[in-house]
């Protein structure tokens, strides 16, 4: 008895022939290479068997009664099987039309008559080379899709954790803020945050990392919890000793050396950082490389860019950043936003822009931060379409009062 091949699945084989003798031999040769063979004696029944399900390896006559070999063949190849069905077809037919349309019906291989043993058997090592690949194929697919199971499990789960860590909605006494995000994929490269600071100061900032999916998650993460850490302990001496736009700097400034002792990756990130103090009604705010922010002063005033730019962290030790000191006091409102919703693009290709969200923000001036988010989120979602955003898309605003 021959020895099927380690990788080649159990054959199961089909025998289809109106002639019992060469039923009875096949079966016999087949079954002495450790095949399972069963037999029917046309290509209706065959089918039938087929559909059943379990066969992978068909030998059928060419020429037999009700259905003929080359319409099993079609019929078989028509079916959704999850796995192949090897098919071989016998026949005396030796002109080239013959067999040609016996491959286009889906035939693998020839066996002529009469059958030559040894010949059949070369031919069936093939089938089993075949098989053994297929099956194979079929067993790494299965492992992918398990991967791929548990892969999006694992984002999903991420993409909760990553929303649980945004900050709620609220106030801080006389600054109110709210946002707006929606990630690109399972999890974003965007980040924001606000936060007391000792002295009655509030921080904030909006950080956009470079890239996009696990590795930027990840990374954003770090900024959180660390432009946390260094704005608490870093921003009030400096505060004191020499005012607002010093604080703000020197936290952007020792955050941007830390990033550059822990990087080992080429990510870097763009930054936009604030402190508030309401005490006095003045704003700083530090650009690293992030889109301006939308600033008014009072409520009568109209939204205008803040900033010309500066270096995002992560590139250079000493970056020299600077900061713009601003009055914030009540009605004041200061726009912060990824470069998601500006280059946002209709199904034409144009971008959004700074000019359509400034006068979008503009128009909505009068209603509540939640309010214009939410316009603000329609309006993008309408000028982008259906399907996931290109790009995170993150707004965040803030509010005097």
């Amino acid at each position: 008895m021959t020895a099927l091949p380690s990788e080649s699945p159990p054959i199961r084989a089909l025998v289809v022939d109106d002639d019992p003798i060469i039923v009875q031999l096949l079966c016999a040769f087949l079954r002495s290479r450790g095949y399972e063979a069963e037999d029917c004696a046309d290509g209706q029944e065959a089918l039938e068997r087929v559909r059943d399900g379990g066969i992978n390896l068909v030998l059928t006559d060419r020429h037999m009664p009700r259905m003929d070999g080359l319409a099993l063949c079609r019929a078989i190849r028509a079916l959704r099987s999850d796995a192949y069905i090897y098919c071989i077809m016998l026949t005396t037919a030796r002109e080239e039309s013959s067999l040609v349309a016996a491959m286009e019906a889906g035939v693998d291989d020839f066996v002529p008559k009469p059958i030559r043993l040894q010949e059949l058997g070369a031919r069936l090592r093939a089938a089993e080379r075949v098989l053994g690949l297929e099956a194979g194929l079929a067993s790494r697919n299965r492992d992918l899709a398990e991967a791929y199971e548990q892969l999006s499990r694992e984002l999903e789960l991420a993409r909760v954790l990553q929303l649980g860590q945004l900050p709620p909605a609220g106030n801080f006494g006389r600054i109110g803020f709210d946002w707006v995000f929606e990630a690109s994929g399972y999890v974003g490269g965007d980040i924001f945050d606000y936060f007391e600071l000792p002295g009655g100061c509030v921080g904030f900032f909006l950080a956009d990392v470079s890239g996009h999916g696990v590795a930027a998650a990840m990374m954003a993460f770090h900024v959180q919890q660390q432009l946390r850490a260094v704005s608490q302990y870093v921003a009030p001496p400096v505060l004191q000793a020499q005012g607002l736009g010093a604080a703000a700097v020197a936290a952007v400034t020792e955050y941007n050396r830390r990033f550059l002792q822990m990087k080992e990756t080429s990510l870097y990130l763009t930054l936009l950082y604030g402190l508030i103090d309401p005490a006095a009604g003045q704003l700083a705010v530090v650009q690293a490389g992030h889109p301006p922010a939308l600033h008014a002063a009072r409520a009568q005033d109209e939204l205008v860019p803040v900033g010309d730019g500066g270096l995002p962290v992560g590139i250079l030790p000493e970056p020299g950043y600077e900061a713009v000191v601003l009055p914030f006091g009540a009605g004041a409102r200061l726009a912060l936003y990824s470069d998601g919703i500006t280059d946002c693009q209709d199904t034409a290709g144009q971008e959004f822009g700074i000019d359509r969200l400034r006068q979008l923000l503009q128009r909505h001036r009068d209603e509540t931060l939640n309010e214009a988010g939410r316009r603000l989120h329609a309006a993008l979602r309408a000028w982008h379409g259906d399907g996931p955003f290109h790009d995170d898309v993150t707004f965040l605003a803030v509010e005097g009062r």
